[in-house]
C-alpha cells in the first residue's frame, strides 16, 4: 500500500512539472520589430534591445531589425543607442514592435574643451572621451588619475596603492623609453607635475584627447595624449554655501598566505635533505652494510631527521635555564653597536607579518565652498582637507588646498578673471618604494616566522642571530620611517583677459604659473637587530624648487551661417613657455643622538 502511494505521488509530480513546462513555453514568445531614427525614418544598426531586469537581449542588424524572446506580457523592452534618447516599451500582447528613437540633442550639444577653445560634441571627428565627474568622484581617490581608472576605454591607469603614491597613466601606450605620461591642461594651463595637489572636488569636467588629430594643437607635448580639466566656476545667483564630506575605513582584504614556524621548519628541512642527498658524493653513506640518509644541521632547528623548534633564537637554539639567556646580560646601545648582546625568544606559533603590518585605516575628505555672482562678476571659492591614513603602519597622505576662481565684466566687451589654487601636502610612504627588495613588503615575506616582533626587552627583534638570513624587521622599518615626511607646496593657476574686438572676433591673453617647493628629510637610525645592520645613523636632506610659466595669446573667430547649419571656428595664436628647476641635496652621518630635534 505504501509503495502504491509513493508511485502515485511521483506520477502526480511528473504531471505537474510537465504542465508547468508547457505553460511556461506557451507564455514565452518571440517579438520582432525595427528601430528607426525619428528624423529620417532610416533603420538604425547596432541598437541594444534588452528585456528589463534580465540578461536577455539582442542588437539590431544592418537594417535596424531585431527579434527577441520574452517571458510574458508584462515584459519591458529597453531600447538604447549612443546619441539617441533611451526608450522603454511594455510588450503587452504585441508580437511586432517598431520603435523610433529621438536624437539626444543634449548629448550632441555637450560642449567639449579641445585645444584653446571649445566645440560641440557632434562636431568632433577626433577621439575625444568625456569622463562623468560625478561618477568618478563617487569612489574616494587621492588624485584625478585614480578617479580616471576604468572609466575611459583605451586609457590604462595603475598606481602603487599607497596614500599619495605615484600614478601611471598611459593613453597611447608606450611610445618612448623616456616619459610616456600625458599632458594635463587645467583651466588652460599645461602641466606634467604632481597630480596629488589638485583637489578633485573642484573639477567641473574632464576630457581625454586620445588621438593625434584631437591633441595636435599642443604639439610634441601631446605625443602621449592630453587630459583637459576645467574647474568649477561661479554662476549668477545668490551666494551658495556648500559643505561636502565623507569618512570611511580601509582595510587589506587579502594578503599572502605565508607559512607558520612549524611549516617553515619542515619545508627548510625537506629542502636541505633533498639538497644534501642529491650531491655527487652524498647520495648515501654506508654504515655496517646499511644505507643512511645525510641529515642537515641548523643553528636554530638542531641536527637530525626532524627539525626541533628552540625556546630562543638569540642566542641560537638556547633553552630556558641556559646561562646565555640571562636578562642581565642584555645590552642594547645604538651608539656602541659592537657591545650589543640581544636576547630573543622564538615565536613557536609563527609571526603573521602581514597581519602585523596592515591595520584598518581611516580616510576622510572635507570641502567648504561658496559661489555666486551677478551680471558684473562671478566667483567660486573652496577650502579642502583630505586625510588618508595608510593601511600599512605609519604611512599617510594629507593635503590642504584653497581655490579661488573669479571672473568680472569690466564692460560689455571686456572680461578679466583668474583661476588659482594653492595646496600644501605631506606624505610618509613605505621605505624604498615598491620596486625594491629592501621595502617592508619584501621583508614581510622574506623574514622567518620564528622571529617575533620584539625581543625580551621590548625592542624590535631581528635577524642578528645565526641562520636567520638577512631580512629586516618590516615593522621596525616602518616605525623608523614615520618621521621622514615629504612636504610639497604648490601654487598653480592663471589670470586672463578677454576682449570682444568685433561681434564674432575675440582676443584672449592668459598667463599661467606652476610653482613647486618640495622638501624631504630621510633619517636612518642605527639598526642593531638586523644581521646586515646600519653601522651609523644618517640624514639625507633633499630640496627641490621649480616653476613654469605659460603665456599665450589667441584670436578666435566664430561665425554661423544658414541658420546655424554651417559653423566656422578659426583660432590663431602664440604661446611662450619657460621652465626652471633646481635641486639641493646633502647628507650627514654619525649623529650623537637619534632624537628628532637633534637632526
Amino acid at each position: 500500500m505504501k509503495k502504491d502511494v509513493q508511485r502515485t505521488a511521483r506520477w502526480a509530480m511528473l504531471l505537474l512539472l510537465t504542465v508547468s513546462s508547457f505553460l511556461a513555453q506557451a507564455q514565452e514568445r518571440r517579438v520582432t520589430g525595427k528601430v528607426t531614427a525619428t528624423n529620417d525614418r532610416q533603420g538604425l544598426p547596432g541598437v541594444n534591445i534588452q528585456v528589463k531586469g534580465t540578461t536577455i537581449g539582442t542588437v539590431t542588424d544592418s537594417e535596424g531589425s531585431f527579434a527577441v524572446s520574452v517571458q510574458d506580457n508584462n515584459a519591458v523592452l529597453v531600447v538604447s543607442s549612443i546619441g539617441y534618447v533611451k526608450k522603454e516599451i511594455t510588450v503587452g500582447n504585441q508580437s511586432t514592435i517598431n520603435v523610433a528613437l529621438d536624437d539626444d540633442t543634449k548629448s550632441l550639444s555637450e560642449v567639449i574643451v579641445t585645444g584653446y577653445g571649445t566645440q560641440n560634441k557632434r562636431d568632433i571627428t577626433g577621439a575625444v572621451a568625456t569622463i562623468d565627474v560625478k561618477k568618478a568622484l563617487a569612489v574616494p581617490a587621492t588624485n584625478l588619475a585614480q578617479a580616471m581608472q576604468g572609466r575611459v576605454a583605451g586609457v590604462n591607469v595603475s598606481n602603487d596603492n599607497s596614500p599619495g603614491g605615484g600614478v601611471m597613466v598611459r593613453i597611447r601606450g608606450f611610445g618612448t623609453i623616456n616619459d610616456n605620461s600625458p599632458l594635463y591642461v587645467i583651466d588652460g594651463t599645461p602641466t606634467k607635475g604632481n597630480l596629488n595637489s589638485l583637489n578633485l572636488n573642484d573639477i567641473e569636467s574632464m576630457q581625454v584627447l586620445k588621438d593625434a588629430s584631437a591633441a595636435s594643437i599642443y604639439g610634441a607635448r601631446a605625443g602621449n595624449g592630453v587630459v583637459i580639466i576645467t574647474t568649477k566656476k561661479g554662476k549668477i545667483g545668490k551666494p551658495t554655501l556648500t559643505y561636502d564630506a565623507y569618512y570611511g575605513i580601509q582595510k587589506a582584504w587579502r594578503g599572502l598566505d605565508l607559512t607558520n614556524t612549524q611549516e617553515y621548519a619542515d619545508l627548510l628541512w625537506q629542502s636541505r635533505i633533498n639538497g644534501l642527498n642529491t650531491l655527487t658524493n652524498g647520495v648515501a653513506t654506508p654504515n655496517a652494510g646499511k644505507t643512511e640518509l645525510i641529515y642537515p644541521s641548523n643553528a636554530q632547528f638542531g641536527k637530525g631527521a626532524m627539525p626541533v623548534i628552540p625556546e630562543y633564537i638569540i642566542p641560537a637554539g638556547a633553552s630556558e635555564g641556559d646561562p646565555r639567556v640571562d636578562p642581565s646580560k642584555y645590552v642594547y646601545d645604538p651608539f656602541n653597536p659592537s657591545s650589543r648582546y640581544l636576547i630573543t625568544k622564538a615565536n613557536k606559533q609563527g609571526t603573521d607579518w602581514f597581519g602585523e603590518m596592515f591595520n584598518p585605516a581611516p580616510i576622510q575628505n572635507h570641502q567648504l565652498g561658496v559661489s555666486g555672482g551677478n551680471e558684473n562678476g562671478r566667483y567660486a571659492m573652496s577650502l579642502n582637507l583630505f586625510d588618508q591614513k595608510g593601511i600599512m603602519q605609519n604611512t599617510y597622505y594629507k593635503r590642504y588646498s584653497l581655490r579661488a576662481n573669479t571672473e568680472f565684466n569690466v564692460s560689455k566687451r571686456i572680461r578679466v578673471g583668474e583661476n588659482f589654487q594653492v595646496a600644501m601636502d605631506e606624505r610618509v610612504g613605505q621605505t624604498n618604494g615598491n620596486q625594491s627588495e629592501s621595502n617592508p613588503i619584501s621583508f614581510a615575506f622574506r623574514i622567518q616566522p620564528i622571529i617575533p616582533v620584539r625581543d625580551i626587552k621590548g625592542n624590535y627583534a631581528g635577524t642578528s642571530g645565526t641562520d636567520l638570513d638577512n631580512s629586516r624587521n618590516p615593522l621596525a622599518e616602518l616605525y623608523r620611517n614615520k618621521d621622514n615626511v615629504g612636504r610639497n607646496v604648490r601654487f598653480f593657476g592663471n589670470a586672463y583677459a578677454e576682449v570682444d574686438i568685433l561681434k564674432d572676433l575675440t582676443a584672449r591673453t592668459q598667463f599661467g604659473i606652476d610653482y613647486n617647493l618640495f622638501n624631504q628629510r630621510s633619517y636612518r637610525a642605527v639598526d642593531l637587530e638586523s644581521s646586515e645592520n646600519a653601522g651609523a645613523n644618517q640624514l639625507d636632506q633633499n630640496n627641490n624648487y621649480e616653476w613654469t610659466w605659460t603665456w599665450y595669446n589667441t584670436l578666435t573667430y566664430k561665425k554661423s551661417f544658414f541658420k546655424d547649419h554651417l559653423n566656422m571656428n578659426m583660432v590663431a595664436g602664440t604661446e611662450s613657455i619657460i621652465s626652471f628647476y633646481e635641486e639641493f641635496a646633502a647628507r650627514r652621518q654619525r649623529f650623537a643622538s637619534d632624537d628628532i630635534e637633534n637632526r
